[in-house]
């Protein structure tokens, strides 16, 4: 018996330092896989105010679909690239980077686009909030799904009520 509980008192921490070894490795690479798509949403970003589909057509899905104010629709389309031909963005930046992983193969990256340009000669939206799904497919992270929802304008300030002055 005091052997069996020897052994078992010896395994238990020899497993634990090996989950623990384990989940600091995993975190780590979480981590630089989430410093990479960030990288990738800045290019594509950059890459849509510049009407360049090659960074899309590199970083996205074959299959990948989206949402916006327009609907839902697949990405890598010649309808995409032509409504591309409508924007034009002078000035853009992301922040706010959150990621909630699904599994080792899978991540959702939230975040905050501000920005100014027009879309068909209306302005932009700013600021946006962006989601992307992106999914390591044959060792390649790739975006498989994005959406994009306006911020809510805030209602105005109610107006103070004036207090009459004091009778004298």
């Amino acid at each position: 018996m005091t052997r069996k509980l020897s052994r078992v008192l010896l395994t238990v921490p020899v497993v634990l330092l090996a989950a623990v070894a384990l989940v600091r490795a995993q975190a780590a690479s979480h981590a630089a896989v989430e410093k990479q798509i960030v990288s990738m949403e800045r290019a594509l970003n950059d890459a849509f105010g510049k009407h360049d589909m090659a960074p899309f057509r590199a970083s996205l899905a074959p299959d990948a679909m989206q949402i916006d104010p327009n609907g839902i629709s697949k990405v890598l389309t010649p309808e995409f690239e032509q409504s591309m031909k409508g924007v034009s963005v002078q000035s853009w930046s992301l922040d706010g980077s959150r990621f909630m992983w699904v599994d080792d193969n899978t991540v959702l990256h939230l975040y905050r686009w501000t920005g100014k340009g027009t879309y068909q000669g209306q302005p932009i939206p700013s600021p946006t909030y962006a989601s992307t799904v992106w999914a390591n497919k044959g060792g390649k992270w790739q975006a498989v799904f994005h959406q994009e929802t306006n911020a809510m304008t805030p209602p105005p300030a109610a107006a103070k009520p004036t207090t009459p002055a004091p009778k004298k």
